[in-house]
């Protein structure tokens, strides 16, 4: 069964994660924003509507919806689920929230030289 310190260990594991807190709570955000919340009463992940809404059907009990305004949020029982699933869903909600790759700044094709090419002496 996982704990908190598991969290913490999969979350910080990632790459560019950092704990912050949150309301007197651990969190875990990237550059772009929180997507791991430790709550008393389970572990909420920011994911995509479809997969919460997945998870509420496969395991109302495991995946708990709590309603924020008209937003449905899922808090996960981590004393439901195993070491590997937590890790793969901490994993979903970090890529879902993690910046885009860096913009590769290309560099410009040699164009064909406007000259014409010199003809072999005889």
């Amino acid at each position: 069964m996982p704990t908190e310190a598991d969290v913490r260990k999969i979350a910080l594991a990632l790459d560019g994660v950092t704990e912050v807190d949150h309301w007197g709570r651990p969190s875990w955000r990237t550059k772009k924003r929180i997507f791991a919340v430790l709550r008393p009463d389970g572990l909420y992940l920011n994911l995509d509507d479809e997969r919460k809404e997945f998870l509420f059907e496969a395991d109302p009990k495991t995946f708990v919806k709590y309603m924020w305004g008209k937003t449905a949020n899922v808090i996960v029982q981590i004393g439901r689920v195993s070491k590997t699933e937590l890790s793969a869903l901490i994993r979903e909600a970090w890529e879902k929230n993690k910046p885009p790759p860096p913009k590769t700044t290309k560099t410009p094709a040699r164009k064909p030289s406007a000259k014409r090419a010199a003809k072999p002496r005889r």
